[in-house]
């Protein structure tokens, strides 16, 4: 009778929650630490994603850090590009131009023309020659340049304001292994030209994690979170902080819940706001493994943006760099060290 009565209670408080857009006061903003406005592949309303118009332009609108897509070539090439796959679902879904919110959309090989392979599975020049992009209502490809990771690291040299580098790695897990390739190269490119930013290391996989931890264990990881479709009464079974501190990960990041979330709006809402008081308690009794960020992506609502802010999360990728600055602008966020 008293686990029926705490489903309820969870069903109601969900109900309730359900027609309160952003029950929080501002009290919990977070102005100590720096805030993370962070351009997601750059700022791709305007430019072709991970290029580096796109990435300037973020620059621009006032990003202190980015996130950029990280595939590699048969050739051992490490390449901005965000599907590994040109066949999988999200991929197909996106060369339609079914992607809300960015300007382009993919341009991959038609089928059976022998190059709508892997990126593992072709060379640089050949993604340069068959891959591209398109502007959203057009036909003629827009002519862009898939730049390396060392291309990257050379536009980054004299960008002191990038804080922080999430490298979204798209290794798959039947290829996981290949992680540790692009993990080599990001080492000697970061001895190379010791840049000011900080990297870290994105995946979904804890298998490709947990390979890329044992080669590399120092470097900056997170172990990102997708919100499952359907009910979520209880936000708390999908911490990020959970998730972080259980992986020994000092970045904490979990994407916004598609349609397919029932109230995703809501339960997205929810979690960060369990999370940020979760943080706070861990870094309390964890000095020395502490979580040093709560990411919220791909967050593009201006109002949302707001409310997470509210709600003490640390940084946001989004594909609107500047709406988000002038938001730090209006709640006097750190986004530069002092």
């Amino acid at each position: 009778m008293a686990s029926l009565k705490r489903r309820l209670l969870k069903y109601l408080i969900w109900f309730k929650e359900l027609f309160r857009f952003c029950p929080v006061s501002n009290s919990n903003v977070d102005r100590d630490n720096l805030f993370l406005i962070c351009g997601h592949r750059g700022s791709p309303v305007n430019e072709p994603e991970n290029t580096i118009p796109s990435l300037e332009r973020a620059v621009r609108e006032g990003a202190n850090s980015l996130e950029i897509d990280i595939c590699i070539t048969k050739d051992n090439e490490v390449i901005l590009w965000h599907d590994w796959n040109p066949d999988d679902l999200t991929a197909l879904l996106r060369e339609k131009g079914f992607e809300p919110e960015v300007a382009y959309k993919p341009d991959f090989p038609a089928p059976f023309s022998g190059y709508r392979n892997k990126t593992s599975e072709l060379t640089l020049q050949e993604m340069r020659t068959h891959f591209n992009y398109i502007k959203k209502g057009q036909s003629i490809p827009a002519n862009t340049h898939i730049p390396t990771l060392r291309e990257f690291f050379i536009w980054l040299k004299d960008k002191p304001q990038v804080q922080f580098v999430f490298l979204d790695i798209k290794v798959t897990k039947s290829e996981k292994e290949l992680v540790l390739t692009i993990l080599d190269q990001l080492d000697k490119l970061l001895k190379e030209f010791s840049p000011a930013s900080s990297f870290i290391i994105e995946t979904f996989i804890p298998d490709v994690l947990n390979i890329a931890k044992s080669k590399y264990p120092n470097f900056n990881y997170s172990l990102d979170v997708e919100i499952p479709p359907g009910f979520v009464f209880s936000p708390k079974k999908h911490s990020t902080v959970k998730v972080a501190a259980n992986n020994n990960n000092n970045i904490a990041l979990i994407l916004k819940p598609r349609q397919i979330t029932i109230g995703n709006w809501v339960t997205f809402r929810r979690l960060i706001k369990y999370d940020v008081r979760k943080r706070k308690s861990f870094n309390k009794n964890n000095p020395e493994a502490k979580i040093d960020f709560i990411i919220g992506c791909t967050i593009n609502d201006k109002r949302e943006m707001e409310c997470l802010i509210k709600s003490g999360i640390n940084g946001m990728q989004t594909d609107y760099p500047r709406r988000l600055k002038n938001l730090a602008n209006q709640y006097n966020l750190k986004t530069q060290p002092k």
